[in-house]
């Protein structure tokens, strides 16, 4: 029997800085797409998975998975940092610890937690730029149990001033952390900088003179406001029958009252017109060097050829970063690079650890670099001749890591239920079909209109976090 309750800030979290081919690395959209909405049968999936909604307008999700004895459901709310205002930055979060973390100095109440530990359930939120999610995750046998955790977690908000005033000190506490951590430290700079004037650049915890002044009230208008059932989606993935599961999941969610939400939907954010570059020293002993790039935005067709790109540059088993990097001048000494679609915009964020003294080597490399991706040549289709029998694959090679990677993704029944969740929250397109069918059609002339829109205008936003001098 397993028991956890957790919480985490999740979009702004950055890849670890070292490159390991064997390293486990999804890219941002696999699993959301890989179903397609209409899986075949099989004895894994006898039923398909189903999808409806409620009288109240909650918008359901059910895909059985008998590979393991769980069930796995995921609520999500159209709630994020785009929700707030200035006056009330981190209160997303804020939010998301009191729902989920309430409760005495223990944070949470001993009787829920024994609940919960009797259950061998595993409880967590996770805020984001756009939306919050809260999983449970528990044996089938204790299903119902779990849907009721999480719609009294999620739905019915009883706020006390002195509960409140010891979770803003986990967040402010949380907020000193990000300070004194390099790579979220540099991630918080590239997110201002890289979405300047825009909902996603204000920090997610929230900044620390905001959240110290935080009221319950600010809290109580906001969970009203958002959280609601036409405003939410539910995804149960895991060791059930579809029509069961259905009845189970009209008997709790259908009793909560249908609302009208006013989710704030933000203008697509801007790219920066120039680079930017900024330095920051901390007590560390290696040097950081931080590139964030803008991205196709969660809707965009382009963000198929980003993930293809995200794993040739700085993924898979020859990243063509490192290699240009380190390879001819030994400039740094470990790579990471990962790609975030949000609603209104994206990031491409590319993490070096280096030696301090290759910093400006390693940023003009870099730059010079990526403005050759425009006319790079990915496909063996670039050459002619001899010259295609010798020439590398990077297209081909990148493809096929990703559809291993969406396999990988598809064995964990919770990373699904959160992947669904997002997807209904955020998806636009009526008719987008399946993420490794648009894989596999993509072109190496297609990998370069997305490196020339995106990668090679040299803007930059660039944090190089220095050891502090002794």
């Amino acid at each position: 029997m397993r028991s956890r309750i957790s919480s985490s800030a999740e979009k702004r979290q950055a890849p670890t800085p070292v490159y390991r081919p064997s390293g486990r690395w999804i890219p941002a959209l696999v699993i959301l797409f890989c179903l397609s909405w209409s899986a075949p049968y099989s004895q894994e999936n006898p039923a398909g998975p189903k999808e409806f909604r409620l009288p109240n307008g909650l918008r359901v999700f059910l895909m059985e998975k008998h590979s393991s004895r769980l069930v796995n459901a995921v609520l999500g709310v159209d709630a994020g940092v785009k929700d707030e205002s200035p006056e009330i930055n981190g209160l997303a979060h804020v939010l998301e610890h009191y729902l989920l973390l309430r409760g005495d100095p223990s944070r949470f109440a001993p009787e829920a937690r024994l609940d919960l530990q009797g259950h061998g359930a595993y409880l967590n939120g996770r805020t984001g730029q756009d939306i919050t999610l809260f999983e449970v995750s528990l044996p089938f046998e204790f299903a119902e149990f779990g849907l009721r955790s999480l719609k009294e977690t999620v739905f019915d908000l009883k706020l006390d001033g002195a509960e409140l005033d010891k979770e803003k000190k986990v967040i402010l506490e949380e907020i000193s952390q990000v300070e004194d951590d390099p790579v979220k430290l540099a991630m918080a700079l590239i997110y201002e900088n890289l979405f300047k004037g825009h909902p996603y650049g204000t920090p997610l915890f929230g900044r620390k003179e905001v959240v110290e002044a935080l009221t319950v009230k600010q809290l109580e208008d906001f969970h009203r406001r958002l959280y609601v059932s036409s405003n939410c989606v539910l995804a149960v993935v895991g060791d059930f029958k579809t029509a069961e599961m259905e009845e189970r999941v009209k008997s709790v969610f259908g009793e909560i009252p249908a609302g009208n939400a006013s989710s704030f939907r933000p203008e697509k954010a801007l790219k920066p017109d120039k680079p930017i570059d900024l330095e920051r020293t901390l007590d560390i002993q290696e040097t950081y060097l931080v590139v964030g790039l803008p991205g196709p935005d969660f809707n965009h067709p382009e963000q198929y050829a980003m993930d293809v790109l995200t794993e040739i540059l700085g993924r898979g088993m020859t990243p063509l970063l490192y290699t240009a990097l380190r390879g001819r001048r030994d400039l740094i000494q470990t790579i990471s690079m990962g790609y975030s679609a949000f609603r209104a915009g994206g990031a491409v964020v590319i993490i070096f650890t280096l030696d301090p003294k290759n910093v400006k080597a390693a940023r003009r490399e870099l730059l010079d670099y990526l403005k050759t991706t425009r006319t790079g040549m990915f496909s063996k289709e670039d050459y002619f001749g001899d010259a295609e029998l010798y020439a590398f694959d990077y297209l081909e090679s990148a493809k096929n890591q990703i559809r291993f990677k969406s396999e990988v993704a598809q064995e964990t029944a919770l990373d699904l239920a959160l992947s669904v969740a997002s997807y209904m929250l955020l998806n636009e397109i009526a008719s987008r079909g399946g993420y490794l069918e648009a894989i596999g059609k993509l072109k190496s002339s297609d990998l370069r209109k997305a490196a020339e829109a995106y990668l090679s205008r040299g803007n930059a936003v660039i944090v190089s976090i220095m050891p502090a001098k002794k």
